[in-house]
């Protein structure tokens, strides 16, 4: 691996002789919907605590539930029509809410990984490992215990993370995160922090779901409903060109968003796409990172 401060990315070779790989990835923010809880030095709220917290509103509350009970069996079903699988990246206290919801995606195949607890905002922790390394001892006792499997990957909730957030993901046991924007290929994370063993599967807004159809109140979010094709140009020509190069395009979509019909079919098409040109892996992100692990 790379020593601190050293870019250096993969890019193949990939298996079966693909040039490039389309990972698509599916972030579950149901939690964002409730209110917030104080900080505790043992962690974020679980059990009975967390299951009677009360939503903030009933706007975000249902559209949370619009990710949950619509988009989200819509993106499944996609999927298996596909047969494909996908990464999903869950905030652990929406485990402990919805256990049968998730359950379904792990068992349909698919890769679960972390997402904070109640979608934490990582930059109140900035000057608090040991609260942050609370929420994640807490994730990964929330996934043992729901779904019986410790998450390999790591998103972070506002795709932003502090100085001390590798070391700590390190010493969690995670093998890669996918939350920064440092290149289009797997790398690794001793860029940020000398002795960080993690791949780096890095993303960018412009391939986020949430960049082109986000509407909530004015002014907190307000994107513009783009129109379809106008996106899916955009996704194909960046999967064209990551892929030209050896890299790694990663989408990151979220059911309460892509969930809609008329965005259901821009996945349909951009994977449409990528088999047409018969030379894109379309694989998790799990799936990424051990091949890389193995490879280099």
């Amino acid at each position: 691996m790379a020593a601190a401060g050293e870019m250096r990315f993969f890019t193949g070779p990939w298996p079966a002789g693909k040039r490039g790989v389309l990972c698509l990835s599916f972030d579950c923010d149901v939690a964002y919907a409730y209110t917030g809880a104080p900080r505790r030095p043992d962690g974020p709220p679980s059990g009975p605590e967390l299951i009677n917290k009360r939503p903030k509103s009933l706007a975000n509350y249902s559209r949370g539930l619009y990710g949950l009970n619509v988009g989200l069996p819509r993106v499944l079903d996609f999927l298996a029509r596909n047969d494909l699988r996908a990464s999903f990246f869950v905030p652990s206290a929406n485990l402990e809410r919805y256990p049968a919801a998730f359950r379904a995606v792990v068992e349909a195949g698919h890769e679960v990984g972390a997402h904070g607890h109640e979608h934490e905002d990582l930059k109140h922790y900035r000057d608090d490992p040991a609260g942050e390394a609370a929420i994640l001892k807490t994730s990964i006792e929330t996934f043992e215990r729901i779904l019986e499997r410790r998450p390999v990957g790591y998103r972070s909730p506002a795709w932003d993370m502090n100085p001390h957030t590798p070391e700590l993901l390190q010493a969690a046991g995670f093998r890669y995160d996918s939350s920064l924007f440092a290149g289009e290929a797997p790398y690794s994370m001793s860029l940020y922090a000398e002795g960080v063993d993690l791949i780096e599967l890095p993303i960018d807004w412009s391939k986020d779901d949430a960049a082109y159809y986000l509407f909530f109140k004015p002014p907190v979010t307000m994107a513009q409903f783009h129109d379809p094709d106008a996106v899916f140009r955009i996704w194909r020509q960046d999967l064209d060109g990551v892929v030209a190069e050896g890299g790694v395009f990663t989408l990151t979509c979220h059911p309460s968003i892509i969930g809609r019909h008329h965005r259901m079919a821009i996945l349909q098409r951009l994977v449409d796409h990528a088999r047409a040109r018969a030379d894109t892996w379309i694989t998790t992100l799990e799936s990424v990172a051990a091949h890389v692990r193995t490879a280099q």
